[in-house]
């Protein structure tokens, strides 16, 4: 036993943050493995399986009201066997359980608590309870169990065909996807617009990345001007509020108000790495120097405070320190240092609008274009001042208890972040971008790749990888191989995108159904074999695969796998049409393929600055293909000239006559995206 801890139980041994943060709890936890789970067969007792994270702010409350109160373990010791899943670690797990709640409840959150009997079928399950109502429900369980167990052994098997059943789609088989299921998507979708204060109209507020990229491009290809004004105004509004870590850079995970003011304050890795290529695209979309500011905080908190020195970065940062929500991210209402007061009292609210429980949240006044026209001062140069104030205040909170930082690497967000960084490359051209996703990739081809079976682990931390990867770590590994080649056009990421999708489909792919599981083929683990179709805050895991299937069936010409994502693409339409806002990233594919599959394939010596110039102007949703030399990429085949620059463009699988002026390409595209 550790010294002054007075219990001690099996999750000591743990690397996981969050399943250390339980290992000195009364009660007997397990971590998720046959041992928990031959143990309750052994006992025959019933498993609760609890499912968080490090950085929730509920897990905490739940921590502290229950699961350290003697009396209460002293029940769950006796009548279960006991379990705790980081969701990071595990979403596979947390993938089952969630939507067996969700089924009995209709609702799901984290803490996720969810009952089984000793095989792990479902019985019972909720978010948060506080501690009376978490007893009378264990002493409840504990007495059905005991008298009445066939009764939730029939309850758990019927669950169990009903969640089987709810992860049935209908077979896609459309091949062709024009603009009208987009645009009815996106006429329901407006009724929800906060045309106010951005984002949607009603509190939670969440970023979501992913809606705000397909918004954008929809907005740009269809011109829509509705939709175009409604993403600027809410990335002003996240970009200004509370939400945005003013201080210190990085956005935490939701507004818990409608004014973007309020933050649930964790810090999520997975957040930070969408909404950065979010921010510089959107630089690129509007022109706007605040943007690109914004993406310049994001990645000036990622390397200070959440990169190890191995080239991964970590998950999470807590929202609690000392106890206390927020309190390292707020401020008392009166400074003791004068100049940090005046330069607060310059850019951030200090009334009602900044105000939270008796302390105030950084939220700016104004954007910086508008602050420089009423100063008479150039808009770099008051971000130049903002820039400063921050500094100030940043050496200032820095001198604060800090929250906990949740230091494992997950391979699926880390390459989310390469692909990001790669992506922001792409907007703004900053080589530093280029040159960390390339250090993220070497990462996990060092340290996370399982060099024998050309497999991923999932999670990472002192040195040491376990857990086999699932669906999410290969899709994002694959979109970041994509998006480096589209960065430096090094034709390697694509031979490493092809060979990794050959991989992904021998061990998730169902031929048959014509998806992909989240888990590989042979784990043998779980009760049901789980299915990731809509988006949440991390992209549905299938729609990325669908999306990498496209691009390299362009650069390999490999018809099935066009064919395949047409397949994944069709079995969504229904829902995409009803709720687009569930389905950001079919929507984007499905724009795509309205849009034609662009591809604008470039050859000649001055290929790379022939293609700088075109890229200068904004088409989303292009695909480029760059070669100053003849190569081996099936989309060069019969493209190159060593006498001369070629621009090829070519929609629907049919290219227009090469052309040999750049002025001339920039013209034809002009045409695509602004036909009238």
């Amino acid at each position: 036993m550790e010294k002054n801890q007075r219990h001690t139980n099996s999750l000591s041994t743990e690397s996981s943050p969050y399943l250390l943060q339980h290992a000195h709890n009364p009660v007997n936890w397990m971590a998720w493995g046959e041992t928990a789970s031959q143990k309750a067969k052994d006992e025959n007792k019933l498993m609760l399986v609890s499912v968080g994270y490090a950085a929730c702010h509920w897990c905490h409350v739940m921590e502290h009201e229950c699961f350290e109160n003697e009396a209460v373990a002293t029940i769950m010791n006796r009548h279960f066997i006991c379990i705790k899943v980081d969701r990071e670690e595990r979403p596979d797990v947390d993938h089952v359980y969630m939507e067996a709640v969700q089924l009995m409840t209709k609702q799901g959150g984290w803490p996720l608590n969810c009952f089984t009997t000793p095989d792990g079928k479902p019985v019972y399950g909720g978010t948060y309870f506080p501690r009376e109502q978490w007893t009378n429900i264990l002493e409840q369980l504990a007495n059905i169990w005991e008298t009445k167990p066939e009764a939730l052994t029939d309850y758990g098997e019927k669950l169990v065909a009903g969640m089987q059943v709810s992860g049935i789609i209908p077979s896609g088989s459309q091949e062709s996807f024009d603009y009208s299921a987009l645009d009815q998507s996106v006429k329901e979708w407006k009724s929800m617009f906060d045309n106010r204060l951005g984002g949607p109209d009603k509190a939670p507020k969440f970023p979501l990345p992913v809606n705000y990229n397909f918004l954008l491009h929809y907005g740009k290809i269809r011109n829509d001007l509705n939709v175009l004004n409604h993403v600027e105004l809410t990335l002003d509004k996240m970009a200004r509020g509370g939400i945005y870590d003013q201080v210190g850079g990085g956005f935490a995970r939701y507004a818990t108000d409608v004014e973007w003011k309020i933050p649930h304050f964790e810090k999520m890795l997975y957040d930070n790495a969408q909404l950065l290529p979010l921010y510089a695209e959107a630089y690129k979309a509007y022109g706007k120097v605040e943007y690109l500011e914004i993406a310049a905080g994001i990645k000036s908190w990622l390397k200070r405070e959440m990169r190890h020195e191995s080239g991964g970065y970590y998950s999470a940062i807590d929202a609690d320190s000392e106890g206390i929500e927020g309190l390292f991210y707020t401020w008392p209402t009166e400074f003791e240092d004068q100049i940090n007061r005046d330069g607060f009292e310059r850019f951030y609210h200090t009334d009602e609008n900044g105000l939270w429980e008796d302390r105030i949240i950084p939220v700016r006044k104004t954007g910086f274009r508008e602050m420089a026209e009423d100063q008479e001062k150039s808009e770099t140069g008051i971000i130049h001042d903002w820039n400063e104030v921050n500094q100030g205040l940043l050496k200032e909170r820095n001198k604060r208890i800090r929250p906990q930082t949740d230091d494992k690497c997950l391979c699926g967000w880390n390459a989310m972040l390469a692909s990001g960084f790669a992506a922001a490359y792409h907007y703004t051209e900053d080589v530093v971008d280029l040159i960390e996703a390339q250090s993220i990739v070497a990462f996990l081809e060092r340290e996370m790749t399982n060099h024998e079976t050309g497999g991923l682990y999932r999670t990472w931390k002192n040195g040491t990888a376990k857990i086999n990867g699932f669906l999410e770590d290969y899709a994002w590994l694959i979109d970041a191989y994509i998006k480096l080649y589209q960065a430096d056009y090094a034709v390697s990421w694509l031979e490493k995108a092809k060979a990794m999708t050959l991989f992904t489909l021998d061990h998730f792919y169902d031929a048959e159904k014509g998806l992909f599981f989240f888990t590989a083929s042979g784990q043998t683990d779980l009760v049901s074999r789980p299915v990731e179709l809509s988006d949440n805050v991390i992209p549905s895991s299938n729609a990325l695969m669908a999306h990498n299937l496209d691009t390299l069936a362009g650069y390999f010409d490999l018809s099935h796998f066009r064919k395949k994502a047409s397949r994944l693409l069709g079995a969504v339409q229904e829902a995409l049409t009803s709720y687009g806002a569930g389905y950001g990233l079919w929507a984007d594919l499905h724009l795509k393929r309205a849009l034609g599959n662009l591809d604008i394939t470039i050859t000649g010596q001055d290929s790379g600055t022939i293609e700088q110039q075109i890229r200068s102007q904004y088409y989303p949703l292009s695909t480029f293909a760059v070669s100053a030399g003849n190569n081996n990429l099936p989309i060069f085949h019969n493209r190159f000239s060593k006498d001369r620059m070629a621009v090829y463009i070519c929609r629907n699988f049919t290219c227009q006559e090469p052309l040999y002026d750049v002025s001339q390409a920039i013209q034809e595209l002009q045409k695509i995206y602004d036909p009238a």
